[in-house]
């Protein structure tokens, strides 16, 4: 009897306790279940990142770093064989998806192994530059890559002017960069000189152009808003 007496208290007190922690997750439940269920008057932001650019690496990377506060770093001497191994991989996909000609390939392939310096700069978070150059008034090739190892900005002058196709070099640096599951990519209005070929896609929130302006050539992809997009 008295071993009885000692347990009653005890187990409604333990009872007590367990009712008392799950009543947080009870409560949660039926809190989710009422948003699931609740019809919103706010309209979805449309400088989110949709689901298919969020299913898409380049895309989502990009979107991550534009996050992310700006940082800038002047230019600065690097070591040549570390920028080398950088970018060779770089200059390997560009040469498999055939964005550019094969000469200026081959000549930008020269110019990184024959370079006499290279200097290095951070314009904005998560990506380097890496400027290969010969010596002043020679040809130079600047390779903007990220850490993870996207090439998002390729440029320079080869001592070349022909056989580069702006439309061609933007397509094809498309498909190397695997976004041509985006289906909704638009003709942007050419801005600046030369033959600008922009591109823009809502879904990936990604801004893609080639040019080439009296032997400078160029092509690069950023991550820009659909606000920011519509202000160009």
């Amino acid at each position: 009897m008295k071993l009885r007496e000692r347990w009653l208290p005890l187990c409604g007190t333990a009872l007590l306790i367990i009712v008392c922690m799950s009543l947080p997750f009870v409560w949660f439940a039926v809190r989710d279940r009422q948003l699931d269920s609740a019809h919103w008057d706010i309209p979805a932001d449309s400088n989110f990142l949709s689901a298919a650019g969020r299913e898409n690496a380049v895309a989502r990377e990009l979107y991550y770093w534009r996050q992310q506060p700006t940082e800038t770093t002047n230019a600065h001497p690097t070591e040549l064989s570390t920028a080398r191994a950088t970018v060779a991989p770089c200059l390997e996909a560009l040469r498999g998806a055939k964005v550019l000609p094969d000469a200026y390939l081959d000549a930008a392939e020269e110019l990184v192994a024959q370079a006499a310096k290279c200097s290095a700069s951070s314009e904005t978070v998560g990506a380097t530059t890496y400027y290969f150059s010969q010596g002043p008034n020679k040809p130079y090739l600047n390779i903007t890559v990220t850490e993870y190892g996207t090439l998002t900005g390729l440029s320079g002058e080869l001592g070349l002017a022909d056989g580069f196709v702006s439309a061609d070099v933007a397509k094809a640096y498309r498909t190397m960069l695997g976004l041509d599951s985006f289906t909704d990519w638009e003709n942007a209005n050419p801005r600046g000189h030369g033959t600008p070929a922009p591109y823009y896609s809502a879904e990936a929130q990604l801004y893609l152009v080639a040019n080439m302006d009296l032997g400078y050539f160029s092509v690069s992809v950023t991550s820009m808003a659909p606000d920011t997009y519509a202000e160009l």
